[in-house]
């Protein structure tokens, strides 16, 4: 068996629900400080807002905790737009 280190073990998991959310943080504060009101969110937080998982659960309590209104966006026309929609 192949010897893996701690550093790999943690990428090839991937981010914690609690890493994903301090990623969104700078993307506020680069949108606050443009004055708006609003980020929106894809990838990771479109798939598993559209999935309703639990980490993604997880992850808008820790926004809404910190006083954040987070909603899933779903509009279906000619193609499917999507994504978490966080305001302050």
């Amino acid at each position: 068996m192949t010897k893996i280190t701690a550093q790999e073990a943690r990428e090839l998991a991937g981010p914690t629900v609690e890493e994903r959310v301090a990623a969104v943080y700078p993307l506020i504060r680069e949108a606050a400080e443009k004055k708006q009101r609003h980020v929106a969110l894809h990838d990771w937080w479109e798939r598993e807002g559209y999935a309703g998982s639990k980490d993604y659960k997880q992850a808008c309590m820790i926004l809404e905790g910190d006083g954040y209104k987070v909603k899933f966006f779903y509009e279906e026309r000619q193609f499917v737009n999507m994504y978490t929609l966080v305001e302050w």
